[in-house]
């Protein structure tokens, strides 16, 4: 078993190279179902999960942390996905959300700019002025989404263990570069790596529970999870019991062993609600 995140551009073709890892591997295959998943689980529109990749942040975004809220709850449902060490995600941002994982093979296919403008001719009838245009902003949009959200620069080599430009192999040699790497034991759930792996997920889920509970002020509190130990550090200027009550919400939670609670009730800079 294995987890794979596949990073590709937006009409490439990548899907089916993620489609066939999956298969070769007897592994679940899933994209836009973790936003779906995501939203009917934690109860918000559909659309609010969608738009957390799909558009520029925008200004009152940017002094908020609506996104980040959403995200938690992607990230939450994608570790999810992960539980059964059994997953090939080709979504939005795996490299990102899933880094933490210890034995995660982190994949970005680069397929030529021409190609996907070829495609996106053909299948919505744009002139090459248009398509060419369409894979600028669409890459320009995603290069924004990911500062905004990780901090970070998705086209960035050293965010990936495997780089592969599909103008120089195959789809299949694609395919068998992908799973050769797979039977390397890095990227193997070994005994070493399980605690480390179960304590991310417990910390992913921790974080999507503070995320419906301090709207607007996640970014206040940090979560640290060791070996099923707890522990919660920041300021938030909420009452003792709101607190305590997150507290106990988090210890009924399943493989948490203890929770630390170093949260100081006061004043900080700023809190936005939304």
């Amino acid at each position: 078993m294995a987890i794979v995140t596949i990073t590709r551009a937006l009409h490439s073709g990548g899907e089916i190279v993620a489609e066939e890892v999956a298969q070769a591997i007897g592994a679940r295959c899933v994209s836009r179902q973790v936003l779906i998943e995501a939203a009917k689980h934690y109860h918000v529109p559909e659309n609010k999960i969608e738009g957390v990749f799909e558009k520029t942040p925008s200004f009152w975004e940017r002094m908020t942390e609506s996104r980040r809220t959403y995200l938690a709850f992607i990230q939450a449902t994608l570790a999810d996905f992960a539980r059964d060490d059994n997953l090939v995600y080709h979504g939005n941002a795996g490299q990102e959300l899933l880094r933490e994982v210890p034995h995660v093979l982190k994949v970005r296919l680069l397929y030529p700019a021409e190609q996907r403008v070829q495609t996106i001719m053909a299948q919505f009838g744009q002139t090459r002025e248009q398509a060419e245009r369409y894979v600028l902003q669409i890459d320009d949009d995603r290069t924004k989404r990911m500062r905004y959200l990780f901090n970070q620069d998705w086209r960035d080599p050293s965010r990936y263990d495997l780089w592969m430009r599909l103008e120089r192999i195959t789809k299949d040699e694609a395919v068998a570069l992908i799973l050769h790497v797979l039977q390397q034991p890095t990227f193997q759930l070994s005994p070493e790596r399980r605690p480390a792996f179960d304590d991310f997920i417990l910390k992913c889920q921790i974080y999507a529970q503070l995320a419906a509970v301090l709207v607007g002020r996640l970014s206040l509190v940090t979560v640290i999870v060791k070996d099923g130990v707890v522990t919660l550090q920041g300021t938030l200027t909420s009452h003792e019991s709101m607190i305590e009550h997150i507290v106990h919400e988090i210890e009924q939670l399943p493989g948490v062993r203890e929770v630390h609670n170093e949260i100081v009730v006061g004043l900080v800079y700023h809190e936005w609600n939304v």
